[in-house]
């Protein structure tokens, strides 16, 4: 798999999104499995929605670096952007094959006619919380009137979470100013000197920050409780047309995240050889130590006991939409017209004692 950072930045408004879904595809719908079954490696391009890499997504580490792609007969390319608006716009505009994205672009895309579904599940919880400080006298939505929450980038997904929870809890989207507080040392700063009074950060960010040694209490926002987060989405005409290539993109995913169950601390040196900015400058113990427990943040809830993994949960999905709906983001539809979950029985097709083995046999 060849890895590169995406070079050109494209607007993350939501207006430019569903301009996306006018263009015409960039040549990989020609793409098909008959390379695989001829022995070649089908070149399938890949939109990460993160700004960098991290150990939350080391299983997309691992799936290049224990060679679960070529074993599924793809050569995949993986681009970041900075947020979901911007991987989904790529996946709609053919600039990408599939994407892996939280639940709100394709939502809020869907009466535009953006014409993304998710496939496969990959946050099988909501992501985004809101989170103060141990001590702090914010103890509900309501009393977020008139202070700061500190959130990664105004345009982020946890800023318009934050605006969500505050509206859909009676106080107004703008009940409470945003602090863009950036990321690593930047974010621990703001926090420990009192810059913000809460935070609206997602769940491996708020792992990194009690890696740090903050305190931190989470803030109930009971519409996003048991909801789905997010996962893997391409177009309706690829759910079709790429089906194949899909599923097995999907189980060398499956692959990585029995690998990673079985042995995090070689996931995450999987993800320090593939990405050594990741790796950090403390001590090695501590830097392994942090990063699993990031890891383990995503590896919960994933379905491994019933070999479910990729499973996307109508009721989750539900409540995610009810979410949106509840704060005017989007008009109330069925979940099923912006999923499908026909594909996790193939993803989970594989032998999972034989991924293990590997995983304990790797240095």
């Amino acid at each position: 798999m060849k890895t590169r950072r995406a070079m050109k930045v494209v607007s993350g408004t939501v207006a430019v999104l569903f301009a996306a879904a006018t263009l015409s595809a960039c040549g990989s719908d020609s793409e098909s499995g008959d390379s695989a079954q001829s022995g070649k490696l089908t070149p399938v391009t890949f939109a990460m929605a993160s700004p960098s890499w991290n150990a939350g997504y080391a299983v997309m580490a691992v799936v290049e670096a224990e060679g679960f792609y070529e074993q599924e007969g793809l050569k995949v390319t993986t681009n970041l952007f900075p947020s979901a608006t911007q991987a989904a716009q790529q996946v709609a505009g053919g600039g990408a094959d599939l994407g892996l994205m939280t639940v709100e672009p394709v939502a809020i895309g869907h009466d535009k006619d953006l014409n993304l579904a998710y496939f496969s599940s990959y946050w099988a919880k909501w992501i985004y919380s809101l989170e103060v400080p141990a001590g702090s006298d914010v103890t509900s939505i309501a009393d977020l009137k008139g202070k700061k929450i500190g959130v990664s980038a105004v345009a982020s997904s946890g800023a318009t979470f934050a605006r969500t929870a505050m509206k859909a809890n009676g106080i107004g989207e703008d009940a409470a100013s945003l602090v863009p507080i950036g990321a690593g040392a930047q974010q621990i700063n703001a926090i420990k000197s009192g810059q913000v009074d809460a935070l609206a950060l997602w769940d491996i960010q708020y792992q990194m920050v009690r890696n740090a040694g903050v305190t931190l209490t989470p803030l109930p926002v009971k519409e996003t409780a048991d909801a789905w987060g997010g996962g893997f989405a391409t177009t309706r005409k690829n759910l079709e047309a790429k089906k194949d290539i899909l599923e097995r993109f999907g189980r060398a995913v499956a692959k990585a995240f029995v690998f990673c169950k079985a042995n995090p601390e070689a996931a995450i040196r999987d993800l320090w050889k593939l990405h050594p900015e990741t790796r950090g400058n403390d001590p090695e113990e501590k830097a392994l130590a942090d990063g699993i427990k990031v890891l383990q943040v995503r590896l919960a809830g994933q379905g491994f006991d019933d070999k479910t993994l990729g499973r996307i949960d109508d009721a989750a999905f539900t409540r995610s939409l009810d979410f949106m709906a509840s704060a005017g983001l989007i008009k109330k539809f069925p979940a099923k017209d912006i999923y499908t979950d026909t594909m996790f029985t193939a993803f989970n097709n594989f032998s999972h004692d034989d991924v293990i083995q590997q995983a304990k046999s790797a240095g």
